[in-house]
């Protein structure tokens, strides 16, 4: 096992290893540009529940010109944050000076950097947008997580749902952005297997991820208008930020309606006539939403990068 690790940490290089640096609470350089490999967009078609419109985000917007803010320009180092601790909890505001703040000072205090950003569309509105990451540390322990910020006419908006975190037994690759698409891969550490593995080398639970944000109004509960949500689109249809985690090892047999995002409109993740569990998940403040649970789901007969058994998330109306 330690040969085969040792062989996957020689093929990723020291970019790779960059990501991990939140296990110290390091940061990596910052990248000039997205990827441009491919994956799969949001024109893959979805599953459709009977009676129901087809989804809007079933394909991206065509580019026009925009006036949106041109992110490049926007001091990603010199900003307010939203900051998730275990990528769970309500955000909380972290200003960043130079790339780096610290947090209550003392015994306790939280340090963050400024990790790898990575520029691209992730939209498919035509702009460019940007994927970053936000390396936290405590005297516990660091992670890092990887936010999206989205321009907008009115400025740079940042997403509070992190889509990935890298930590000492998850290392996440340098996003490659596509037109309209997020292509993650990611490097987990599988309870049982990787257990002699140390967490500064990579796990061999290979995991790769396209997402892409959607904008919708329909979902919104409190009138505050259009809100923008990240969804993934392959290798299944699922939420894409993420996933809080089983409550517990077992699962519930059978699937439920389930949706991409807190809204109807949104792209369909299940439905009640495929094969499939659910998972309970831990609870999570930052996923609460008036009139919807988010769970876990694995649909049987989709093959996926860990052999069809790892889990996806998406949203169920309670």
């Amino acid at each position: 096992m330690r040969t085969r690790t040792a062989i996957i940490a020689l093929t990723l290089g020291a970019m790779a290893f960059s990501s991990l640096t939140a296990c110290t609470g390091g940061t990596a350089e910052k990248s000039g540009g997205g990827g441009e490999t491919g994956g799969a967009t949001i024109g893959t078609t979805p599953t459709s529940l009977a009676g129901t419109e087809p989804s809007a985000f079933s394909t991206p917007p065509a580019a026009t010109a925009s006036s949106a803010v041109d992110i490049r320009s926007v001091d990603l180092a010199n900003t307010t944050w939203m900051y998730s601790f275990l990528g769970r909890e309500l955000p909380y505001e972290v200003t960043l000076v130079n790339g780096e703040a610290t947090k209550n000072p003392g015994e306790f205090s939280s340090s963050f950097k400024l990790g790898q950003v990575v520029y691209g569309d992730v939209d498919g509105d035509g702009d460019e947008d940007a994927v970053a990451q936000l390396n936290g540390a405590t005297p516990e322990g660091g992670r890092g997580f990887w936010y999206i910020w989205i321009a907008d006419v009115s400025g740079a908006v940042q997403l509070k749902y992190p889509i990935a975190e890298t930590s000492c037994y998850a290392l996440v690759l340098p996003p490659e952005i596509t037109d309209g698409a997020i292509n993650l891969t990611e490097y987990l550490h599988i309870p049982g297997v990787d257990d002699e593995i140390p967490c500064s080398e990579p796990g061999t639970g290979l995991k790769k991820r396209t997402i892409t944000v959607i904008t919708d109004s329909t979902g919104s509960t409190d009138g505050s208008g259009p809100e923008m949500w990240p969804v993934q689109t392959a290798p299944v249809v699922a939420w894409g930020g993420m996933c809080p985690g089983p409550a517990n090892p077992d699962a519930t047999p059978g699937l439920v309606d389930l949706w991409a995002s807190p809204s109807k409109t949104a792209q369909v993740a299940a439905t009640t006539e495929q094969d499939g569990v659910i998972f309970e998940q831990i609870d999570s403040p930052l996923v609460e939403r008036e009139g919807w649970s988010l769970v876990g789901f694995r649909i049987f007969g989709v093959k996926s990068d860990l052999g069809g058994k790892d889990m996806a998330c998406a949203w169920a109306p309670k």
